[in-house]
């Protein structure tokens, strides 16, 4: 017997929400199981096991051969999510001004 069962990441892969809810749930001790050992029970563990879930969630669909879904799912957890592009900060329409935000006496610091 294979964990998970080729048949559900199939039906994962198929876009069956009820199949992915039950591949997700079976992978989660896996890759808790994992990620506590590489980062050796740091805090970012939680952090690592949310990246990892929701790049098996966006990728399924991509995995070719359901057999390989172990060793897609380790090797994933293992590797670093890219780097995700910098958000820029959108500009409001009535502060279009830097010195109020840039100055070390701005209002935050008690001066008007």
């Amino acid at each position: 017997m294979t964990f998970p069962e080729p048949e559900l990441v199939a039906a994962a892969r198929g876009g069956d929400p009820t199949a992915l809810d039950a591949l997700v749930s079976a992978s989660m001790p896996l890759v808790y199981n994992l990620a506590g050992r590489a980062l050796r029970g740091h805090a970012d563990v939680d952090d690592v096991v949310q990246e990892t879930m929701i790049r098996v969630v966006r990728g399924i669909g991509e995995l070719q051969q359901p057999e390989s879904y172990r060793s897609w799912l380790v090797a994933i957890t293992l590797r670093p999510a890219p780097p995700r592009p910098a958000r820029r900060r959108a500009r409001t329409a009535g502060n279009t001004s830097t010195s109020a935000r840039t100055s070390p006496g701005s209002r935050f610091c008690g001066s008007a």
